[in-house]
């Protein structure tokens, strides 16, 4: 048993964290009689190692979540089955006593997604496509908990879901990006709506012992934060049918329904929008839009003191991103297989149309992954929203070993590494796009 502790900490994110947590959990465990447990001894030190949100988790649930680590855990998570399943056992007397419930079965399930990716038995995209449908059924079951508890219907509102949600790209610590629209029948419909959405939102962010279930930003609807929080369906065909900017037009591309009314509305009115989306656009107008966004991002959010910047930083995420955009807006127009709200997909799409060169693809989501890895990696310890990590070593050490590189010069050797593959990015995105400097 020793041995295996030893063996588990020398391989933990933090080892000192890793020690420390499991000696305070074997000493609960012999307080409460559970005996050793899990068996799994080393995935339990790799979680304590790694987060302490979920550390608190395992502590705060005891027994009832350490069989996850001995037990066969799902290989996909299905949305409709995540669904299904936690909303039948939503249990309590009020609807914050099911809320509560229902963040309990959503950190159980994450970490059971956890105890696959910290194993290697589902890599990076799998992982992300997890977390989203996670996230879509703990939506769903919120909404259809306060309709049937309020009274109201599930009818009147579509849900549509951007950016990394949209593209089943979630990781931990991502939030919701979410437009509500509906079909905009009467100003009393409206108001009535508003009221429905207010109240999902502060059911949804309000914190409890078992943590938020997400946080929502809605700042991608119409107008932004001054927009109304639920749009009628003709004015948000309105909105993104007339000239808007290519920023704007790059937003949409990540941008799909999740939750629709029996009659299709959220879906008929992307359909519609699509095609706007999607026209032909000046080919040289459209690469000096995207660079000068792309260049402002960077100057503005992409180089705080001392840290490197993996989403808005030179080479980053958002490098990738832009350069899908950029294919996706020109081409769209004639080739339907590129509206795709995946980056991933769409580096696949570039490739199978030609855009791009096998070696570029292969490179770029390489790099994409490598990028995500660390992205969450960062925001695993709390579930915060991390972009950025310190460029000194000394203050890397189990970012560096969560990405493969321990021993004495492990920290040097990710960050060279780091160096290359954000070089290779924007040597990638300035031969298909453009110079940014």
């Amino acid at each position: 048993m020793q041995g295996k502790i030893e063996n588990g900490i020398a391989r933990a994110w933090n080892t000192e964290t890793a020690r420390s947590n499991l000696d305070r959990w074997l000493s609960v465990c012999e307080k409460e009689g559970w005996g050793e447990m899990p068996e799994n001894i080393d995935l339990l030190i790799q979680v304590f190692g790694a987060s302490w949100y979920f550390t608190r988790f395992i502590f705060f649930r005891g027994c009832k979540v350490a069989c996850y680590f001995d037990e066969p855990r799902p290989d996909n998570y299905p949305r409709a089955e995540l669904q299904d399943r936690m909303f039948g056992r939503m249990a309590g007397d009020d609807v914050e006593q099911k809320m509560d419930s229902l963040r309990m079965q959503k950190n159980e399930v994450m970490l059971q997604v956890l105890l696959e990716w910290l194993s290697g038995n589902m890599d990076q995209e799998n992982m992300e496509v997890a977390l989203t449908n996670l996230a879509e059924a703990a939506l769903w079951c919120a909404m259809r908990l306060l309709i049937e508890e309020h009274d109201y219907t599930n009818e009147d509102i579509a849900t549509l879901a951007m950016g990394r949600m949209a593209g089943y790209e979630m990781n931990f610590g991502s939030d919701l990006d979410l437009i509500f629209i509906y079909s905009g029948r009467s100003p009393e419909e409206s108001s009535t709506l508003v009221k429905q959405i207010q109240l999902l939102l502060r059911h949804i962010a309000v914190a409890s012992p078992a943590g938020i279930l997400y946080e929502i930003d809605m700042r991608l609807r119409p107008h932004g934060t001054s927009g109304t929080l639920i749009t009628p369906a003709n004015y948000f065909i309105e909105y993104h049918t007339t000239d808007r900017e290519i920023w704007e037009r790059q937003m949409m591309t990540r941008c799909r329904p999740v939750i629709d009314d029996e009659d299709g509305l959220a879906e008929e009115s992307l359909a519609t929008v699509r095609e706007a989306i999607y026209h032909r656009y000046d080919e040289r107008y459209l690469r000096d839009e995207i660079i000068a966004m792309r260049r402002r991002v960077e100057s503005e959010l992409g180089n705080p003191k001392g840290k490197y910047e993996i989403k808005r930083g030179r080479g980053g995420i958002m490098d990738i991103d832009f350069l899908t955009h950029y294919f996706q807006l020109l081409h769209g127009h004639e080739n339907q297989q590129l509206r795709t709200t995946s980056t991933r997909e769409a580096l696949r799409q570039c490739e199978a149309s030609g855009l791009i060169k096998t070696d570029q693809c292969s490179e770029l989501l390489q790099a994409y992954n490598f990028m995500k890895r660390i992205e969450c990696s960062l925001r695993v310890t709390d579930l915060k929203s991390i972009s950025a990590f310190s460029q000194q070593p000394e203050a890397i050490v189990p970012l560096a070993r969560s990405m493969g590189f321990a021993g004495d010069h492990g920290s040097e050797q990710f960050l060279e590494q780091y160096n290359r593959i954000a070089g290779s990015v924007r040597n990638h995105f300035e031969t298909l796009v453009g110079k940014i400097s």
